[in-house]
């Protein structure tokens, strides 16, 4: 009787860890639509439909493009990780937003902040703890300079607060 209850009970676990993975790639699905690009040298059939977001890490250029369907709507200069701290790659949908932030660890701060995931975001060039732009940094947009963050002008770092909404999909590719 104990071996049925046991077979029971592991039958529903696996039935409903089924439900619940085949419910989370239903939500997070992307869709398809008729166009290519290539990314790292590899063509990708497979671009989300409406807006979204292409983040080139190129080594010697750093760039955000902002998408609705394959049309340009908007490119920025960007940075993202350097080599010690790297940006994460690959695909991720915009999770939350606020206006800014100041990190202890770091001893600077950001404005216009929309994450990306976990501790990775989109902001304005680091203040320091007066607030002030720190200018070296600014001088580094184009090319790898952040903690893993893509780091954008302060004109840009709130155009894309104010335009890009949270559920967005961005792709961050070399």
């Amino acid at each position: 009787m104990k071996r049925i209850l046991l077979f029971i009970i592991m039958v529903g676990i696996i039935i409903g860890t089924i439900i619940a993975i085949v419910s989370a790639r239903e939500s997070n699905k992307i869709k398809d639509v008729d166009a290519r690009f290539v990314i790292n040298d590899e063509v990708i059939e497979d671009i989300v439909e409406g807006l979204w977001v292409d983040v080139c890490l190129k080594e010697d250029e750093h760039k955000v493009i902002v998408r609705e369907d394959n049309e340009i709507i908007k490119q920025m200069i960007c940075s993202g990780g350097t080599k010690e701290e790297p940006t994460l790659l690959g695909t991720f949908k915009l999770e939350n937003r606020g206006l800014w932030f100041y990190s202890e660890r770091f001893k600077e701060g950001a404005t216009y902040w929309v994450r990306i995931t976990e501790q990775y975001l989109f902001h304005g060039i680091p203040r320091d703890k007066d607030w002030n732009i720190i200018e070296e940094e600014q001088e580094k947009l184009g090319g790898p300079a952040s903690h893993g963050c893509i780091r954008l002008s302060e004109e840009d770092a709130k155009w894309f607060y104010d335009n890009v909404p949270d559920g967005t999909t961005v792709i961050i590719h070399e």
